[in-house]
């Protein structure tokens, strides 16, 4: 009888066993990638520069000359979509902000924004005087990573033998201020034609007969070699 039921408990035993091992011990929300467990969020933000319109001159100051190009190169290193000069209107002095308007958006050009680019629009300033003010705008993406240090859970994971929660957390985060432009991560980037002249001129330049670079490589070898 004690046979039996040892018999009868052994085979229970592996049963519970096979049936353990046949179930799903990790399921699909712990195969995650560590971008996924560690994403990296983009957002577009509205990046401005105001210059005030001075209606005793004309020309812009040598400072506002110098805002302008260093606004127009954060423009051209990571801006999106068109720069925007917003002029102020129903002041009394629509004309020297209008005009303020033309000489700003022809020191964009001059310092490497493309006419197509540069777009204009105005804003109601409600007849007061003091608002005689030129924006100029234009969107960019940040990137903001996920915040590492978490500790939690650190025993389930082992036990499920899983990485640590904070793995790959310091990579993305360094991902994501290194990256020179964040729209990349949702968009790819445009790509410029191809220089045809370049391939014309190693046509000719074989055809020439003139140094390949296969000849540069096997002097290298020589060289080497000896």
């Amino acid at each position: 009888m004690v046979n039996s039921v040892s018999k009868y408990t052994l085979l229970s035993m592996i049963v519970l066993s096979a049936s353990a091992c046949a179930s799903a011990f990790n399921g699909q929300q712990h195969a995650m990638t560590v971008a996924e467990e560690h994403p990296i969020s983009v957002d577009s933000q509205t990046v401005t520069l105001t210059i005030d319109a001075d209606e005793t001159t004309t020309d812009l100051s040598s400072v506002d000359k110098a805002r302008l190009q260093a606004f127009a190169d954060a423009y051209m290193r990571s801006g999106h979509g068109a720069l925007t000069i917003t002029a102020p209107s129903g002041t009394g002095q629509d004309f020297d902000g209008q005009e303020m308007a033309s000489d700003i958006r022809k020191a964009l050009n001059e310092a490497g924004v493309p006419w197509s680019a540069l777009t204009g629009a105005t804003y109601r300033t409600g007849g007061d005087e003091d608002g005689n003010q030129i924006i100029a705008s234009y969107t960019h993406y940040v990137a903001t990573p996920s915040a590492c240090g978490d500790w939690t859970g650190g025993m389930n994971r082992k036990y499920r033998n899983l990485r640590s929660k904070n793995f790959g957390c310091s990579s993305m985060n360094n991902l994501a201020v290194l990256l020179a432009d964040p729209h990349d991560l949702v968009a790819p980037a445009g790509i410029t034609p191809r220089d045809a002249m370049v391939a014309v001129r190693g046509f000719q330049a074989y055809r020439e007969g003139e140094v390949k670079v296969s000849d540069i490589d096997s002097e290298i070898s020589t060289e080497v070699s000896e």
